[in-house]
């Protein structure tokens, strides 16, 4: 399904785009895993609900790739991605390793997330610069344990 939006400050350094009604209807969940097109690139995903609105979370690195930012109009068409498609497996950045070692807690509430999801929290932390790395992984470790 294609629509264009303009891309947001989702908070905390993020972006995203809004999903209209009538696209994120069409999907079997409210959070489905997804393939985008932004505006021609290819990007893995999961849309999100907040607020009773669907979005569309944008990695910083995608959009710097497209020249894109905060304002800016992107031309998106998505698609359920299914099983097949999905990632089987999960390398950790070595940050996480290493306070996931060091947390038996948060561990235990690390191992039955999906592949999806750690691959998204994966994505999230390696994306960063050195010193965010380590508040991204800190703010995942709270997240764990709390």
């Amino acid at each position: 399904m294609k629509f264009s939006g303009r891309v947001i400050s989702a908070g905390g350094g993020g972006h995203a785009v809004r999903v209209p009604p009538e696209v994120a209807l069409t999907f079997d969940s409210r959070r489905p895993a997804v393939l985008a097109l932004v505006n021609g690139v290819t990007y893995d995903s999961r849309l999100m609900v907040y607020g009773g609105k669907t979005y569309l979370g944008l990695r910083l690195e995608l959009l710097r790739g497209l020249g894109v930012g905060v304002g800016d109009e992107v031309e998106i068409e998505l698609s359920e991605r299914v099983a097949a498609e999905a990632p089987t497996a999960v390398d950790d950045p070595a940050e996480l390793a290493a306070a996931l070692d060091g947390s038996p807690v948060a561990r235990r509430a690390y191992a039955p997330l999906t592949d999806d999801d750690r691959a998204e929290y994966a994505r999230w932390i390696a994306g960063a610069e050195p010193p965010a790395r380590e508040q991204r992984v800190a703010r995942l470790l709270r997240r764990l344990t709390s």
